[in-house]
């Protein structure tokens, strides 16, 4: 069985994870509204809850790879993300559909240091930082 996924950080494409995804196919390019982009200190990115909206790419993917994204994202037995099906919307503008997205678990905000991104957009922050 097919399901899709939203990622918007390690996990897209020219990124070190996204070798969980080679032999899944790419969908397209997507924005998932009412969240907000956060850089953690660990140098990774995560999704919360908020009013703004963060850019990713969306994956078709079978139960297998969800459960080694799982296992790499430690959900949930240690339960840092959550993973949960939103509305994301496909680019540019079209229809929304249903797709699980690993957001931040509410318990672990006030514990983590991190900084806002504030295009909702991890890869230009990170050509953004780089060029500092």
């Amino acid at each position: 069985m097919f399901q899709l996924l939203f990622v918007y950080g390690t996990l897209m494409s020219g990124f070190s994870a996204n070798v969980f995804l080679s032999d899944n196919q790419f969908i397209g390019y997507g924005v998932l509204y009412g969240a907000r982009l956060l850089h953690l200190d660990e140098g990774y990115p995560a999704v919360v809850d908020g009013d703004g909206r963060v850019f990713g790419e969306l994956y078709q993917v079978d139960t297998l790879t969800l459960k080694a994204i799982d296992f790499f994202e430690a959900f949930p037995e240690k339960s840092l993300y959550i993973r949960t099906i939103r509305p994301v919307r496909l680019l540019p503008y079209g229809d929304f559909v249903d797709a699980w997205v690993y957001i931040l678990n509410p318990c672990f905000i006030d514990s983590k240091s991190y900084i806002e991104i504030p295009g909702g957009n991890w890869r230009d922050f990170l050509k953004k930082l780089l060029m500092l």
